[in-house]
């Protein structure tokens, strides 16, 4: 994997894909844009906290992956990393339409963001559990959830302080170290 001395946060999704195109063949780019283009209607009448439409959050995570030069399958996962979970599309779709690979990888991220439990001490312990799982299945399914998480704590100050102090917390004692472990220094410090 490239290092990179800077994460990055491109917005304009014809940049991106300008980014994209850099390193991928034309037939990878066309796969990653089916994803972007299947997200963005998915998520059409969706908002964040913020008020922006929720198209933005899988950009600026892909835009972060982009960063790191990470392949075809990764980035049209952490396009559709939010589409099964929150949307009427489920994952025989996604695997009919993308193929197994990027099926496990969604579904890994999905699994890591479905934790129902009650202390702080037992999510942290599940969170950690859950990620050792998902490395062993595939590593690039916590690498889309470090950008995931990178990409939410960027957008923080529209969460309420309590929100904004617990997501903060368990940032520093799960996901820095982890992002530290994997050598993606930039996601560590940021």
């Amino acid at each position: 994997m490239p290092s990179t001395n800077a994460i990055t946060n491109i917005t304009d999704i014809d940049e991106l894909f300008a980014r994209i195109e850099e390193y991928l063949t034309p037939e990878q780019v066309a796969f990653v844009r089916k994803a972007y283009e299947l997200a963005a209607k998915a998520h059409a009448a969706q908002t964040r906290k913020s008020g922006e439409p929720y198209i933005i959050h899988p950009i600026g995570v892909v835009s972060i992956l982009v960063g790191l030069q990470m392949d075809d399958k990764t980035l049209a996962a952490a396009f559709l990393h939010d589409v099964v979970e929150d949307t009427q599309y489920d994952l025989d779709y996604i695997k009919q339409e993308f193929g197994d690979e990027v099926a496990l990888l969604v579904d890994g991220v999905t699994k890591l963001g479905q934790i129902p439990l009650s202390t702080r001490e037992e999510v942290q312990a599940e969170n950690i559990r859950k990620m050792f799982i998902a490395m062993n299945e595939d590593v690039r399914v916590i690498i889309i959830k470090l950008c995931d998480r990178l990409h939410n704590m960027r957008t923080l100050q529209h969460m309420p302080p309590y929100k904004q102090r617990e997501k903060s917390l368990e940032t520093l004692e799960i996901y820095a170290p982890i992002a530290h472990r994997l050598g993606i220094r930039p996601i560590k410090e940021e």
